[in-house]
């Protein structure tokens, strides 16, 4: 049995599509009100759509889920195991 037809058989126990984690734009708002307080209140919608798109950009560039994945296997595995 293949990789996919694995997959398959356990996305009929478990939402696949369901998300675990989720950076929504409200999270860089609050960022950028903690980062420059008041002055925040100046920014046109052009300064937060850079901003938006610029954490975006660094997150898909810098962020490997594979690592983050395997790191909560490695502890599911372990607690299995208990």
């Amino acid at each position: 049995m293949n990789h996919e037809e694995i997959v398959t058989q356990l996305s009929k126990q478990i939402n696949p599509s369901e998300v675990i984690h989720a950076i929504a734009v409200q999270d860089v708002l609050f960022s950028i009100a903690r980062r420059i307080g008041k002055e925040a209140l100046t920014l046109t919608s052009d300064d937060l759509q850079l901003a938006r798109d610029e954490v975006k950009e660094a997150i898909d560039h810098n962020l490997d889920i594979r690592e983050y994945i395997d790191m909560g296997l490695d502890a599911w595995e372990i607690t299995r195991k208990l």
